[in-house]
Formats: C-alpha cells, sequence, structure tokens
C-alpha cells in the first residue's frame, strides 16, 4: 500500500508554468508587505506634518490676525478699528451710515493704528464733519490701552484735531457690539445713564458726538429732568455739518 501511494506522487512534477506562477504569486506577496510597511512608517511622519501647519496656522492667527485691542473714532461718522498684537488694523467696521460713507475713501486693513486714524482725519469725506464744534473722540480697549493712547499725544488727532483720547474696559466691548455701537457712542450711553436721561442705545447711535458730551456736560453740572422729545429731535439734528464753512482751524487738511 505504501508502495503504491509513493509511486503515485512520484508522478506529479511541477512544470515551469506553475512554478513561475509561484515565483510570482511570493513576489506579489513581498511588495504588498513593503508597501504596507512603508504606509506604517509613513503614518507617524504624516501626522506630525499636519501637526506641524496647525501649529504654524495657529501662530499665525496669533500674532497676525487675533484681535487684542480695539479703538473707534467718533465724530457723528463712528468707524471702530480692531487690531492685532503689533497694533495694526486686522478689520475696519461702519457704526453708523456715515461712517460708511467715509471707508469708501481708504484702505485701513495691515496699517499701524496711529496711521490709520490719521489717514481716517484727513480723508476728503470727512473734512465737512470736522468743524470748529466738532467734538472728536477716540477710544480704546485693550489690556495696553496706556500704550496705545500715549501714541497719540503727539498725533494731529489730538494736536491739530484737539481729539479727546480715553480708554474703556474690555468686558464692555462685547455689550457695544451687541447694539451695533461703537466704543465711544456706547461709553457716552453709560455715562449718560447714570444721570437716567432716559436715552436708550438707539437714540444715542443717531446722536453726534458733540451733542452728548454737551448733555453729559449738563448733567455733569447739576441738571436732573430726562431729555424730552423736542430736545431729541434737536439732538439729532446732526451738529457736525459745517454752518461756517470751516474746519478746523479754518485751514482744510492737515498736512504732514
Amino acid at each position: 500500500m505504501h508502495d503504491e501511494i509513493r509511486e503515485a506522487f512520484e508522478q506529479i512534477h511541477a512544470t515551469e508554468q506553475m512554478k513561475q506562477s509561484v515565483s510570482e504569486y511570493l513576489a506579489q506577496n513581498r511588495r504588498k508587505t513593503a508597501r504596507g510597511s512603508i504606509r506604517l512608517g509613513l503614518r507617524p511622519l504624516v501626522s506630525i506634518c499636519a501637526l506641524l501647519l496647525i501649529c504654524i496656522g495657529l501662530g499665525n492667527w496669533y500674532f497676525w490676525e487675533m484681535p487684542v485691542s480695539y479703538l473707534s473714532v467718533d465724530v457723528n461718522p463712528s468707524i471702530e478699528l480692531t487690531l492685532n498684537r503689533k497694533n495694526q488694523v486686522t478689520d475696519v467696521q461702519s457704526r453708523n451710515k456715515e461712517g460708511e460713507l467715509i471707508l469708501k475713501d481708504v484702505q485701513l486693513k495691515g496699517k499701524d493704528y496711529l496711521e490709520a486714524v490719521e489717514m481716517l482725519m484727513e480723508c476728503d469725506n470727512m473734512q465737512p464733519y470736522l468743524t470748529r464744534n466738532a467734538e472728536v473722540t477716540v477710544t480704546v480697549a485693550s489690556s495696553k490701552a496706556e500704550e496705545l493712547l500715549s501714541g497719540f499725544a503727539s498725533s494731529p488727532v489730538t494736536t491739530y484735531y484737539h481729539g479727546l483720547c480715553r480708554s474703556m474696559d474690555m468686558e464692555t466691548v462685547a455689550s457695544a457690539h451687541d447694539h451695533g455701537m461703537s466704543l465711544g457712542k456706547y461709553q457716552m450711553y453709560q455715562l449718560l445713564s447714570q444721570y437716567d436721561s432716559g436715552l436708550t442705545t438707539e437714540e444715542c447711535q443717531n446722536i453726534s458726538m458733540c451733542r452728548l458730551r454737551e448733555l453729559l456736560s449738563q448733567y455733569e453740572n447739576g441738571r436732573e429732568e430726562p431729555v424730552n422729545s423736542e430736545e431729541l429731535n434737536s439732538f439729532q439734528e446732526s451738529c457736525n455739518h459745517n454752518e461756517n464753512g470751516n474746519h478746523h482751524h479754518g485751514n482744510g487738511h492737515h498736512r504732514r
């Protein structure tokens, strides 16, 4: 019996074609295994590269785009600038229709904050608002407000246009934005609210800074009654249009 089985297997011979097929199968398996090993080896490298790209992107945003300071310029036009860590403008918002007209004239993104504010003051569309009784107010909200405000000490905003520069808490920025108001206008609303003026945020939004400051001065000097409808109509007539045809100092644009 054993002899018969041995004889039967001895009759089986591997052909050249069979040998070639086996060889190709084994080679293919080796290639698959190698590719799998390469993919497994590349996975950590791909993950590291992706993480580096994310870190670079976050770093760029942190230094160049992340808002750290807010600054508003209010006359009757109300315009607000967002600043990055380098005190450069990353965003510009108009807070009323007059501000929209001003921003058609100027491109402020990427500018240093002092240069941006001076450009606003000097643009043609701003000039009709810079009358003798105009009240230019620059309001800063920042953890480094003192540094930013000190920059205006020798700026034309204060030396030529006699602007008032002041600060407000960063915590108040969100509330101002929720009401669609600039920092300066919202701060005036808060101050007037302490005297029960009766003015709403919407009403303050439509009153120029010179009228708001005039009203605040009245309350600081003893006024007690709230604003009536007749006064409100009068206040909402802009005081920023030049009745006499004269700008600050009577000589148009400031020139550096």
